[in-house]
């Protein structure tokens, strides 16, 4: 039997996962007065890149059966690095086509928060909300004693040691890890939206490409954690509170170079369009070039 705290738990952190994404999008939408195009794109980049482009190599060499596979699902640490390697990889990759393309007219550092929480709303959306929707649905059939009757329509005996191992996590899922999972979401959202301010810069400021290298490393290095937690390796507290840390020293790094970046279409504080500046790079700090935004703004009149 599954407890009726557990169950309660379970809707109200899969409402929350639904709830609290859109409303980020939407009041940081009404304080900066800023499009919510990057949020929509935040939302289907992750879909593409981070879900369907990620499962080709997945299925390649991790579900079908062959030497790599074996390797690499026969040793938990090249697993781990594997698996951080692919979502880093991806999900990078297609924030920066993102704000190259897609996004290639909106030069403005608030931007990069939108499209975070679009991307990681949705992953939180999938990840969390769906999960918890499924884990309860089985946790009343749990309950109703009908899991037998879900055996019987299962095609072959894998299958049904599949549904037997989903039926005893559900049944030793505790409150505390409801929880935690909700703690974890947050977390993830934070490294979203801070791995975002990273790709921007990489995307619009001249000779600052390799924070793109970096946010990949970034990426692939907590996710090794997560992976260690579902091979069974750390506890589900000290991966969380990993997380949790992890997330709050990148949000810090990423915050300082925030700090940085224009928060205007214009790159000033004024307000004013300029269609000239539009088309510009952003200008490094470290280029050793002394001519500054204002200079070169006159020089296109």
């Amino acid at each position: 039997m599954v407890s009726e705290s557990v169950v309660k738990a379970m809707m109200e952190i899969s409402a929350l996962s639904f709830v609290l994404p859109v409303a980020f999008v939407i009041l940081w939408r009404m304080w900066r007065r800023k499009s919510i195009v990057p949020s929509l794109t935040g939302v289907l980049v992750f879909i593409t890149f981070g879900i369907i482009l990620k499962s080709v190599p997945n299925m390649f060499f991790l579900a079908i059966d062959s030497p790599v596979s074996r390797f690499i699902n026969g040793n938990i640490w090249v697993l781990a690095i594997f698996a951080g390697l692919m979502a880093g990889i991806f999900e990078e990759t297609g924030r920066f086509v993102a704000f190259k393309i897609f996004l290639n007219k909106h030069d403005y550092r608030e931007c990069a928060v939108a499209y975070g929480l679009g991307h990681g709303g949705v992953e939180c959306m999938i990840v969390l909300g769906f999960s918890m929707i499924q884990n309860f649905a089985y946790a009343q059939l749990i309950n109703a004693g009908q899991m037998a009757d879900v055996y019987k329509d299962l095609p072959d005996e894998n299958a049904i040691n599949v549904f037997k191992e989903l039926e005893e996590a559900i049944i030793n899922l505790s409150l505390q890890d409801c929880i935690w999972a909700g703690v974890e979401r947050i977390s993830a959202l934070v490294l979203q939206v801070s791995l975002s301010v990273l790709v921007f810069q990489a995307a619009k400021v001249e000779k600052k490409k390799y924070f793109l290298a970096i946010a990949i490393v970034l990426h692939t290095f907590i996710d090794i954690f997560a992976v260690l937690y579902q091979q069974g390796s750390l506890s589900i507290a000290v991966t969380e509170i990993i997380i949790m840390v992890y997330a709050v020293i990148v949000a810090i790094f990423a915050y300082k170079i925030y700090k940085q970046l224009p928060h205007n279409e214009n790159g000033s504080t004024t307000g004013k369009k300029s269609w000239a500046y539009a088309s510009m790079k952003y200008p490094s700090k470290d280029t050793g070039n002394n001519t500054s935004i204002q200079d070169n703004k006159d020089g296109q009149e």
